[in-house]
């Protein structure tokens, strides 16, 4: 079992990582916003398209973070654990319950090292705009996101191993973002993973923020129906294993 002082120092670590990568990727808008406290700060850290809440970032450079993030916070599937459970339904609900609440922390923290760093370096137009608004909106999809990522990591574990899985979702989530970027699809993932960009200034409605909720939890329930058949399948002679 991940024992809570464990997840209590990898939620730490995750913290700092991110801290530094909103540090890095924008260390050059902090300082034209010292040569001019009037810059919108806000506006330019808060871009999709390249920078801290880049879909490249989310959806990529991420990736690989939030799946290691899994294997800290989610119990493996070791026998002690498996006889305690009645049935495979029980193992799959436990599963997935931690995989949510896996990928809302992970979301959560990526989040709110940006509100915090807006509030902290940009506190004039953190207070006139929607930015809190927008990151609670945010956090649902990111966490929508993360948790279909989640899902489809654990079914293709499934069938495998945890390097396969984590290689398998490292590129389909690179093929997620080739078809934002390149083919300009806006009906995947990569659409919603940061919405404070495109509403930072025009602001969002109530009917726009249900519809973009709505599709990526529709996705997340497709990847929970999706992986209960592969725990019906699958083989747990083999599979007790994390590797």
């Amino acid at each position: 079992m991940k024992s809570n002082q464990k997840k209590v120092y990898v939620f730490m670590l995750v913290l700092l990582l991110f801290g530094c990568f909103w540090m890095i990727y924008n260390i050059h808008y902090l300082k034209i916003k010292q040569l001019d406290p009037a810059y919108p700060l806000i506006i330019d850290v808060s871009a999709s398209v390249e920078g801290y809440l880049s879909v490249k970032n989310l959806l990529i450079t991420y990736i690989i973070p939030l799946l290691l993030f899994y294997r800290f916070f989610i119990e493996d599937e070791h026998p002690h654990i498996m006889v305690r459970l009645t049935s495979r339904i029980d193992m799959y609900r436990r599963r997935t319950i931690q995989v949510f609440i896996s990928s809302f922390i992970f979301a959560f923290i990526i989040l709110w090292i940006h509100f915090a760093a807006v509030f902290l370096f940009d506190r004039f137009h953190f207070v006139s705009s929607d930015l809190w608004k927008l990151s609670l909106l945010n956090l649902a999809l990111m966490t929508c996101i993360y948790f279909s990522i989640g899902m489809l990591y654990y079914f293709i574990f499934d069938y495998s191993n945890s390097i396969i899985a984590i290689a398998a979702t490292f590129c389909i989530c690179f093929l997620l973002y080739v078809m934002k970027s390149q083919l300009n699809m806006a009906w995947g993932p990569a659409s919603d993973a940061n919405v404070i960009d495109p509403f930072l200034s025009t602001g969002i409605t109530g009917y726009q923020s249900l519809i973009l909720f709505g599709k990526e939890l529709s996705l997340s329930l497709v990847m929970i129906l999706l992986g209960l058949f592969a725990i019906e399948k699958k083989d747990f002679m083999f599979g007790v294993s994390d590797d």
